[in-house]
């Protein structure tokens, strides 16, 4: 063999060990990462499960009327944010008031139709992020439902990124609300962001258990109903404040509020309710 053929044989068979010996540490450095990012995510779960668990020991049971119209939003923070160094009033992100999030548009509306109104919003986002056993979560709902109540939104799906089994899931959710509030009509709310077929499976397992499904096509992932950068709310003491961030901005603003409020109330007085006024009677 020529020095020449011999000397390209041993370059080509180190190059071959190198990349050998480099996809074994890259495989290994992959198989970290993916180990690393697993923990991370569990570490999330269970600090959302925390918070869950110790905002929930400073809640009282809900006292539903017996006399008034009642009525529970189940949501994320499209329904009801807390106050942060980038969210600045305890309503939903990113409307610029109280009075105009879709949860309070729905509430002031079915008020001047209906009558007295008792509602009440709550924050559910761990149910969409405890991937591993959203079923766990559950149990923290039983404080908020009763035999009382006469309508369920469920505003539920932005924040759920793993969807092995996501059907399941929202299907166990609306039987597990449909078992404690008995009379009550459930009402599913579309996405407000566009992520694979979560939508779609959402919609599935409300034809499953038989609960109605509200679409915001037309609404989802269109600009003219986000907040946008640059944009001003106000907090509960009518302060100022200018939206610098990238998360809030992309909720819906006013006019997507309106918008799914609009969505919401056409589902909602698109059949009577069997029990609407003088409860108490």
């Amino acid at each position: 063999m020529r020095k020449g053929s011999l000397k390209s044989t041993l370059i080509i068979v180190g190059l071959l060990g190198l990349l050998s010996v480099s996809g074994a540490l890259f495989y290994k450095l992959y198989q970290h990462e993916r180990s690393q990012s697993d923990r991370i995510s569990n570490l999330q779960e269970s600090v959302s499960l925390l918070s869950l668990k110790l905002n929930d020991s400073l809640t009282d049971i809900m006292n539903w009327p017996a006399d008034k119209f009642n009525y529970l939003a189940i949501g994320n923070s499209l329904t009801i944010h807390g106050i942060s160094t980038f969210w600045w009033n305890k309503i939903g992100m990113a409307a610029t008031e109280e009075e105009k999030d879709y949860f309070h548009i729905v509430s002031n509306q079915i008020e001047q139709q209906l009558g007295a109104v008792f509602s009440f919003p709550m924050n559910f986002s761990v149910w969409e992020t405890q991937y591993h056993d959203r079923d766990e979560t559950l149990e923290f709902l039983d404080k908020y439902l009763a035999p009382e109540i006469d309508l369920i939104t469920v505003q539920l799906g932005e924040n759920a990124f793993n969807l092995n089994t996501y059907k399941q899931d929202y299907s166990s959710l609306l039987s597990y609300l449909r078992k404690s509030c008995p009379k009550a009509r459930i009402l599913v709310v579309g996405d407000f962001w566009t992520y694979q077929d979560r939508d779609g499976l959402k919609e599935q397992a409300c034809a499953e258990v038989g609960v109605e499904y509200v679409s915001l096509m037309g609404i989802k992932d269109n600009k003219k109903y986000q907040c946008g950068l640059g944009s001003t709310v106000f907090d509960a003491d009518g302060k100022p404040h200018i939206v610098e961030h990238e998360g809030v901005a992309s909720h819906p603003g006013d006019k997507g509020m309106a918008a799914i409020a609009d969505r919401i109330l056409q589902a909602v007085f698109s059949k009577p309710f069997q029990t609407i006024l003088n409860k108490g009677e």
